[in-house]
């Protein structure tokens, strides 16, 4: 049997997340959350233990959070002896997968995550765009609609999150008139997120050019553990690849489908969703309705993964 750890992304965080692990097992997180409010400056622990939601919501907030998060929820599984094969991550995830595979520090992963938190956050002054989800329409019906409605402004496939609930991103024209092609053709939902930037669109090549520096300036081992990428949908197995992918990720889709499908071809047999929210076991299940899928957050939850996986 191999497990595959996942990762989430931004939209996973809720306050007082993280609250069991520090009660019971706290001390790497506690380690992490100060490495992090360091390296960003915000009360990222405060905020994430008594928020409020608006705050943690906050890019340059959020993502260290959850990243800290995320890998002390490793850790204590580690502890119980539960280790991954494979690993992936959704958006900011697949820098915690780079860190959880051990292709690069923690400090240095913190120290990233804090930076793209901060550009990220930044961009939408700059570059403002729009992002939305769109539920009933496959990629290629929509990745066509957005070439229609790029005549308005600029929108792409930011998301492609399982074969029916896709993300797009773009300028505010562009994605306005995507919403209203795509209800034309038969989409069960449209939501316009509430973000302020077109996340995973060219729009964010800014971004991808200042992470490129970044990464460029810190130690990288070959991977652990293979990782799947979520630029291009296959398994990494080294580090240039990998340090490529992370920065392509910023400006192009995250192949999650290709993502889990790529796991599964790898011989992942069970899921374990390493950190707050049930987001990413959910769209597992909708890859692959057979899935063996399990979220965990806290201690409690690692010890009923652990009973049912011996």
């Amino acid at each position: 049997m191999s497990t595959a750890f996942l990762y989430p992304g931004q939209g996973s965080q809720r306050v007082g997340m993280g609250a069991e692990l520090l009660e019971t097992e706290g001390d790497l997180l506690t380690d992490y959350l100060r490495q992090a409010e360091a390296a960003s400056g915000q009360p990222i622990r405060k905020i994430m233990l008594e928020g409020p939601m608006e705050a943690l919501t906050r890019t340059e907030v959020a993502q260290p959070a959850l990243f800290c998060v995320s890998l002390a929820v490793t850790d204590a599984a580690r502890a119980r002896g539960l280790q991954p094969d494979l690993v992936a991550g959704h958006s900011l995830g697949e820098y915690t997968a780079a860190c959880a595979c051990g292709a690069v520090s923690i400090e240095d992963g913190i120290e990233l995550v804090s930076l793209r938190g901060r550009l990220m956050g930044e961009i939408g002054d700059e570059r403002p765009g729009a992002m939305a989800a769109v539920i009933g329409l496959d990629a290629d019906t929509l990745a066509k609609l957005c070439e229609q409605a790029s005549e308005a402004g600029m929108v792409a496939l930011a998301n492609i999150n399982s074969p029916t609930q896709i993300v797009v991103s773009g300028e505010d024209d562009g994605v306005d008139r995507l919403m209203e092609l795509a209800e034309a053709a038969g989409a069960t939902r449209i939501v316009r997120l509430q973000v302020a930037a077109a996340f995973h669109s060219e729009l964010m090549m800014p971004v991808q050019e200042q992470m490129a520096e970044a990464v460029r300036e810190i130690a990288w081992s070959d991977p652990r553990i293979p990782v799947a990428s979520n630029s291009r949908g296959a398994i990494v197995r080294d580090a240039e690849t990998l340090q490529a992918a992370l920065v392509e990720q910023i400006a192009s889709p995250v192949r999650w489908v290709e993502c889990v499908h790529a796991l599964v071809d790898a011989g992942a047999t069970s899921f374990l969703e390493s950190g707050p929210g049930r987001v990413l076991g959910g769209l597992v299940r909708q890859i692959h309705p057979d899935a063996d899928v399990f979220s965990a957050d806290s201690p409690a939850r690692l010890d009923e993964f652990a009973a049912a996986h011996p």
